[in-house]
């Protein structure tokens, strides 16, 4: 999930050693021109009633609902974690929703906070990797409440061909992290970029991605949508191309810009924390924003919000005590599940043969998460060389694997193939040598993206799907 939000407290005042930019009149005085002649009515509206588009709409709750956990891109600066309460960082969510879960989330909140003017969703991966689920969530939370604001915060690979969803959706707030435009800096910064079915490493991952963040972030604009673009500083990396970033983001149309210090805490365990990346001074932070702010208007009040914060900024509810009120799952979507075969010799990368495999981790896939089960026990497909002609030890297997739905192996047969998805078995090899939970995470997504798997089946959640 991309880094969202700084730690500096609404009514502008600093937060002793936080590591935000100072916050005085100067800084004050680069946010947006409320008073702006450019600006409309409806505009100045929808800014000063979000407040994390400026510090007049304060008195308002915002709503973050945790219904996207695959991420397509990987950024150094990042640590998803989706059973966690005691970390205050973007990425961190106490337990994944469903669809459901989260409008049944909003709905409670709603009638404890009437204040609650904004739901968002900003993960814990990347809101626009998981469009089904993303798009259930806000459709089923505008027909409960047609004047909540709807924003979606994004690394903007997928956005180009989610606007126009999302505006049918009645997204009316939109917030891409863009920490650069020089693919020179976005490799030290993306170890790998997921697209079109491949991951994308180096220069090229970091040119597909910077690519297609400005083309979404063009479109975004010219569909009507308010556009924020929070930029991560990160010293020694990116912190001498701030300005000439601001200028391009200026250019294809963004409202505002938010500079947050990298949060890089090694306890946190992301790459850049491991290996003694620094982060940004006040100073620094401060340096950032005024000679970004010679090009376009900046942010400097926001929080520093995990993935399903809710209430006012810096006055979050115990989500302990919300999870209390919860509405429990229903029986359906208990149901809603696949389960998935990994042949692994590592344990940790999917990187075996399905024929040499002798047993099969498996794990069971909600649109909620993904959990292990026991392992499955099988005859080594294989011996020696011959692969293909072994139908008494497949026959087997597959009774082995009764009840799994995916496959996931580095190699197979035809044959084998065949047998299998004869059998309602779908194998597959495009996941080979990625890791475990990244290539279930992504097969999740996928299975969410196409309607194969739906976390409840009431009517409404359907019809938002």
């Amino acid at each position: 999930m991309e880094q969202t939000h700084t730690s500096c407290t609404p009514t502008g005042h600093t937060q002793a050693g936080n590591g935000c930019g100072s916050q005085t009149n100067d800084s004050a005085a680069l946010g947006l021109q409320l008073d702006d002649p450019k600006l409309s009515a409806d505009v100045v509206n929808k800014v000063t009633t979000h407040p994390c588009y400026s510090p007049e709409g304060h008195k308002y709750a915002r709503i973050h609902l945790p219904v996207a956990p695959a991420c397509n891109i990987q950024c150094n600066y990042c640590n998803r974690k989706f059973d966690c309460s005691n970390e205050s960082r973007p990425g961190v969510v106490s337990k994944l929703l469903s669809p459901a879960q989260g409008a049944d989330r909003f709905s409670k909140v709603k009638a404890r906070i009437p204040q609650t003017n904004v739901v968002g969703i900003a993960g814990p991966g990347d809101p626009l990797a998981n469009p089904a689920a993303t798009l259930a969530t806000l459709k089923t939370v505008a027909r409960t409440e047609p004047d909540v604001h709807l924003c979606v915060s994004t690394n903007g690979l997928a956005l180009l061909e989610q606007v126009e969803p999302l505006k049918s959706a009645g997204v009316s707030h939109l917030t891409i992290t863009i920490n650069c435009i020089d693919a020179a800096i976005g490799e030290k910064i993306y170890p790998w970029v997921f697209y079109n079915h491949k991951r994308l490493r180096g220069r090229q991952g970091a040119q597909t991605l910077i690519d297609r963040q400005l083309a979404g972030l063009q479109a975004a604009v010219a569909a009507g949508m308010l556009v924020k673009v929070n930029t991560v500083l990160i010293p020694g990396i990116n912190d001498h191309h701030i300005e000439a970033l601001s200028q391009e983001l200026k250019s294809y149309g963004a409202l505002l810009h938010n500079i947050m210090p990298l949060i890089s805490d090694p306890a946190h365990g992301t790459y850049f924390g491991l290996t003694g990346q620094r982060q940004p001074t006040e100073d620094e932070v401060s340096a950032a924003r005024q000679a970004a702010g010679t090009n376009m208007a900046q942010m400097s009040h926001c929080q520093q919000c995990r993935a399903d914060a809710v209430g006012h900024l810096g006055q979050d509810i115990d989500l302990n005590e919300l999870a209390a009120t919860q509405s429990p799952p229903t029986q359906s979507d208990e149901e809603s599940s696949v389960l998935v075969a990994v042949a692994s010799k590592s344990g940790v990368l999917i990187d075996q043969h399905f024929g040499y495999a002798e047993s099969f981790a498996v794990y069971r896939i909600t649109a909620d998460g993904i959990e292990q089960r026991e392992p499955r026990q099988v005859s080594k497909y294989c011996v020696g060389d011959d692969c293909d002609v072994a139908e008494s030890r497949m026959d087997a297997n597959l009774q082995a694997l009764s009840g799994i739905k995916h496959v996931l192996c580095s190699r197979i047969g035809i044959t084998p193939w065949q047998a299998l998805e004869q059998h309602g078995v779908t194998p597959s090899t495009e996941y080979a040598l990625f890791g475990i939970e990244d290539g279930l995470e992504q097969l999740q997504a996928q299975l969410i993206d196409s309607g194969s798997l739906s976390p409840q089946s009431t009517s409404d959640i359907k019809e938002a799907m």
